[in-house]
């Protein structure tokens, strides 16, 4: 970061001055403390804030933000004590005398610097972790320009763990209900976390409520992003509250969620992907706009993503019981150092490596999974194992989510039906046909009086009632039949005489 510029130097009151002297001593006193320690910046919404180079700490540009801090500052350097008047006067001077800089700065546990290609990682307060472009190793103490949510957490102390070693993250799945089968794609997540440039995806721990499944659920998020809650009961219901919850939490994590509305949904995918919101500064506003990005994790009895945009970057993850190794009991309650030893090391090995992965266009097909794919390959080669582990996991995983989203998708699932009961295999009928026909595999209505409240939005999956709707529809199941192994495709004519062709093909197609 460039040095600020340098204010005239402020002279020292010598004796036989008065009270008014004496407190313009202090004030000027401050002054230089404030220069010493803050930087004016500017950020990418074009809000001036202030930057702690002794914690790395943005905060905005008022009183209360630097009040605690400057007093403790002014007692370390000179005798007696100073009034908060006194430090406002002096910021106000600060804020005259100093010309902004325009700086990267980076929210929440994670960022990266576009300009050098560099990673950080938040450790606490004063302590960051760099990691320079192509480089494994990172470099320990420096502190970089970020916003640091309300609830974040120091990591633990890594210095007393001896002979670090990647496979110290396989402790997670050894004491926990995380299944070894799917190891390196919780794994990947969890590096992803770290890489905020990149495509976040939320994760869904599924299975059976419990303390057991607690307990997997605290290790992850506790590795990503200790804080001093670990998650939320309840999910937020508006907007307002989304971004209220993003200033305190980087990794947003909600425990036992019955149900998402799409609202819900629409409002996580944005977090996922970054958007800009109002400051609010200990829970007080602030003239300010930061923007926010949260990866996002939860865990169910059932996945509860079912938007497409939400469900096209989910990775669902299920456990049971009967994975418990009851080898370390009540050992894992806490943050473990050595899980978050483990994780940085691949971590480092994936920052090393990722200029070669970044550019593959063969990814891409994975949509809002195809980063979490690139990560995962790499994953994969530093632990060693064999080179298509991960994309095994990943297909079989896949497979289980295809199978949800299509009991998700009453049109997809009525197609998928009627193929089945078709002797040649082949349905070649008109849009209207296929109207009529799939009307005896259409789902009955429920009583909606038996539905929890958070069911009763309208469905984004509404049975077409017009034979224009149903091809509307069949154009948006066409990717999700295919991974069945079904080929639905279309005359290329327009109107009811439009005929589409189902055809179950040999095998279902999931990519590598």
């Amino acid at each position: 970061m460039a040095p600020q510029q340098q204010p005239a130097a402020l002279p020292e009151a010598s004796s036989g001055k008065t009270s008014r002297d004496y407190r313009q001593n202090k004030v000027d006193r401050v002054s230089n403390l404030l220069f010493n320690r803050y930087y004016r910046v500017v950020n990418e919404t074009n809000s001036v804030l202030l930057f702690d180079t002794h914690t790395g700490e943005v905060v905005p540009e008022v009183i209360d933000a630097i009040e605690a801090p400057i007093a403790t500052y002014y007692r370390d350097n000179y005798p007696g004590e100073v009034s908060k008047g006194d430090i406002k006067r002096a910021l106000d001077h600060f804020g005259q005398r100093i010309t902004p800089l325009l700086v990267p700065i980076y929210f929440g546990r994670a960022g990266y610097n576009p300009k050098t290609q560099e990673r950080f990682i938040d450790a606490g307060p004063g302590n960051c972790f760099t990691f320079k472009p192509g480089e494994m190793h990172f470099y320990a103490g420096t502190v970089q320009p970020m916003i640091r949510p309300a609830h974040s957490y120091c990591f633990p102390d890594l210095s007393h763990i001896g002979n670090n070693h990647p496979a110290l993250v396989n402790q997670l799945f050894d004491c926990t209900l995380l299944s070894s089968e799917s190891d390196l794609l919780v794994v990947a997540w969890m590096v992803l976390c770290w890489m905020p440039d990149k495509k976040q995806v939320m994760l869904e721990i599924l299975g059976t409520p419990s303390a057991s499944m607690e307990q997997a659920h605290r290790q992850v998020k506790t590795a990503v992003d200790p804080a001093t809650t670990t998650w939320q009961e309840d999910v937020p219901s508006n907007v307002k509250q989304f971004n209220n919850l993003a200033l305190k939490h980087y990794l947003l994590s909600f425990n036992q969620v019955e149900a998402l509305t799409p609202t819900q949904q629409d409002h996580i995918f944005s977090l996922m992907r970054g958007k800009q919101i109002q400051w609010q500064w200990k829970d007080k506003k602030v003239a300010a706009e930061i923007t926010a990005q949260c990866p996002v994790m939860l865990n169910s009895t059932e996945s509860v993503a079912t938007t497409p945009k939400l469900a096209d970057a989910t990775l669902s993850v299920e456990v049971e019981e009967d994975n418990l190794q009851p080898t370390m009991p009540g050992q894992m309650t806490s943050m473990d150092p050595a899980i978050v030893a483990g994780l940085l090391l691949i971590f480092g090995y994936v920052n090393s490596q990722w200029t070669q992965m970044e550019y593959r266009k063969e990814f891409d097909h994975h949509g809002g999974l195809a980063d979490l794919c690139r990560v995962g390959v790499l994953v994969a080669e530093y632990l060693r194992q064999d080179k298509d582990a991960f994309w095994q996991q990943f297909r079989l995983n896949q497979q289980g989510r295809r199978e949800f989203e299509l009991e998700e998708s009453p049109v997809a699932t009525a197609v998928a039906q009627a193929l089945a009961a078709e002797p040649s295999g082949v349905l070649d009928l008109s849009v209207t046909d296929w109207k009529t026909r799939l009307e005896e595999y259409r789902p009955k209505k429920e009583d909606s009086s038996e539905k929890r409240p958070s069911e009763k939005e309208p469905s984004t999956d509404m049975w077409p009632t017009t034979p224009r709707g149903l091809g509307s529809k069949f154009n948006q199941i066409k990717p999700l039949l295919r991974e069945f192994g079904i080929s639905l495709t279309s005359s290329g004519q327009r109107g009811p005489r439009r005929y589409w062709r189902a055809e179950q093909t040999t095998t279902p197609v999931m990519d590598e």
